[in-house]
């Protein structure tokens, strides 16, 4: 009698584990912060002590975080790869200007994966591996900072 086998079919991530996409927020070259984005199959989407860093707001004029899926703000957030998946970004700065947001850092991310950056506030959407995004943060205006105007989709690996 032939061997039965237990093993379930799964479909293998598209990025492979340990692969990181930096993200940064910037006015200029001495006004920035960052953020990392780190995918393994086994990781959570929501926050976990041991995969993921907390985002300490400190006294630098910009600050960004990404969004675990139980609303934490992160410095570091380790997740799962799903093609078409959404990371909230939370983007704050002490004054009113023009800033950027980019990839500035990509390790192993599979060149058929594509980062877009959609801008809620403006009804958006850009590849922001292709091009910096540029918008506008005025202070008297909360929809146009925060945590609800910016989320980065991953496009790509199946979809």
């Amino acid at each position: 009698m032939p061997a039965i086998s237990t093993a379930v079919a799964t479909k293998p991530d598209t990025i492979p584990d340990d692969a990181y996409l930096g993200v940064r927020l910037f006015k200029d070259s001495l006004i920035y912060d960052g953020i990392m984005l780190g995918f393994n199959h086994t990781a959570s989407v929501n926050y976990v002590v041991d995969e993921d860093a907390p985002y300490f707001m400190g006294f630098g004029k910009v600050s960004l975080a990404s969004i675990s899926g139980d609303g934490m703000d992160l410095a570091i957030n380790k997740m799962p790869y799903k093609p078409g998946m959404e990371i909230g970004l939370d983007v704050h700065a002490k004054a009113s200007g023009i800033y950027f947001l980019s990839v500035n850092y990509e390790k192993e991310i599979p060149s058929n994966i594509q980062v877009w950056l959609q801008d809620n506030y403006l009804k958006v959407t850009i590849n922001i591996t292709v091009h910096n995004y540029s918008f506008r943060i005025l202070k008297d205006y909360p929809n146009s900072f925060g945590a609800k105007r910016f989320k980065i989709i991953l496009k790509g690996g199946g979809q």
